[in-house]
């Protein structure tokens, strides 16, 4: 009797590890064959009979991860590590997802200890150093205008630093000669990344505008000449194929012919991004609400440089989309008042990338303004045409180049541009 007992429950078990290598197997077809939803089910059901079986809580991370859901994932890893798993494609599937949100301290460890058990893996290597990099100080500098906008003359710089987990800082400062004004900017900001998919930016600023040209475009008659300002946007996904941002922004402008004065000024804005079922095609809605001074009440008395403030609230409405294929990028916005400063009835904003080869890129932008019946320039148009290229010549150096055309009516410029990346990782 007791020898049939021992041989019926030698029998169980050997019945259930066949059919849980059965289940982890037909499981892996079914997730390399697309269907998710199948392949959770049975490993599920496998878990709820062994819930010890590492190899299927691997697979399950496995199965979250190809699904794009990052803390599921890492969750599933980490059950199969206390279960005794020591596979080095684990330690690298568990950095992805860590390096998704940005956990990069986790990341690195993770990327080594996949090393450490496969020191000949040439992927975790590339992953490692790439992870080093992203972490590590990044200097960005351009001369020129490299930006699709009116700029004839400029430069700019950043210092970016991703060493912190979950925040990216930026400095910077920039000059712009837009031949109606000139500007020099000096700026700070840090992103704060929630989770994958919400973050929280913070921006500090200030600009200094001069006008060295009579003629002006914009109707505002307040000119301003230093604009310190504070920005805090929040966003993130509300759907799995709607995502959202709202900003408030807070500057206090003094006045250009008035520098003893000063505004108030509340800027709100937020933008809907909705990816449809078309997985090329993504549609955007923008909106924005300033409240600044209205300049058919504000008065400006530029020979006794005084001014008296009267506000008013500017908005506008616009959209577009979004096409994302493997090689290509394209994008088209139509904004009407696209500055808030009346001086532009609509825009068109458009621009394309073509991923020519793996590390070189052709660039190209496009603005179309028509001016409004406030504008000195009433009815009249304004394009810029922007074309260059950029080239990840090394993980630690990326080189742009290129040229725009400026349309105005009252002046037209041809500009060349170069920007270069250099990018020191952190170890």
């Amino acid at each position: 009797m007791r020898v049939r007992a021992v041989i019926l429950v030698f029998f169980w078990f050997s019945q259930m590890g066949w059919c849980a290598e059965d289940s982890l197997r037909d499981a892996a077809q079914l997730l390399d064959a697309g269907r998710s939803r199948e392949a959770e089910g049975m490993l599920h059901r496998l878990l709820d009979h062994d819930p010890q079986n590492g190899e299927a809580r691997q697979l399950l991370g496995d199965l979250f991860r190809k699904d794009g859901k990052g803390p599921e994932a890492e969750r599933e890893y980490r059950r199969a590590l206390d279960l005794g798993r020591r596979d080095p494609e684990l330690f690298k599937s568990l950095a992805t997802v860590q390096k998704w949100q940005r956990h990069y301290s986790a990341a690195l460890s993770s990327y080594r200890e996949a090393l450490r058990l496969a020191p000949l893996d040439s992927e975790a290597r590339d992953e490692l150093e790439d992870l080093q990099y992203r972490r590590g100080l990044s200097l960005f500098g351009a001369v020129g205008g490299s930006e699709t906008d009116f700029t004839e003359k400029g430069w700019q710089t950043e210092l970016i630093y991703g060493g912190i987990d979950r925040v990216n800082a930026t400095v910077g400062a920039s000059y712009a000669d837009k031949f109606f004004y000139t500007r020099q900017s000096n700026y700070g900001s840090a992103y704060f990344f929630l989770s994958p998919s919400r973050y929280i930016q913070v921006n500090l600023g200030q600009k200094r505008y001069n006008y060295p040209v009579a003629t002006n475009p914009t109707p505002d008659a307040n000119a301003y000449r230093n604009v310190p300002s504070i920005e805090v946007e929040v966003g993130g996904n509300l759907h799995p194929n709607l995502r959202a941002s709202l900003a408030y922004e807070y500057f206090r402008p003094n006045f250009f012919f008035g520098p003893s004065f000063h505004a108030n000024n509340h800027k709100l804005s937020g933008e809907l991004s909705y990816q449809t079922s078309w997985k090329p095609l993504r549609l955007r809605l923008l909106t924005a609400v300033l409240r600044d001074p209205d300049p058919n009440g504000t008065v400006v008395d530029r020979v006794n440089r005084t001014v008296s403030v009267v506000y008013g609230t500017q908005y506008l409405v616009g959209g577009g989309a979004n096409f994302s294929f493997p090689r290509f990028e394209a994008e088209l916005l139509v904004l009407p008042n696209r500055d808030l400063d009346r001086s532009a009835d609509y825009s068109f904003l458009g621009g394309f990338t073509v991923q020519v080869a793996r590390h070189f890129k052709i660039k190209n932008g496009y603005i179309f303004d028509h001016y409004s019946t406030q504008s000195v320039f009433t009815r009249k148009t304004a394009h810029v045409y922007n074309a260059g290229f950029s080239w990840n010549a090394t993980r630690w150096l990326e080189l742009s180049a290129g040229g725009k055309t400026i349309r105005r009516p009252v002046r037209n410029d041809q500009v060349g541009y170069v920007a270069a990346t250099f990018r020191v990782p952190l170890r």
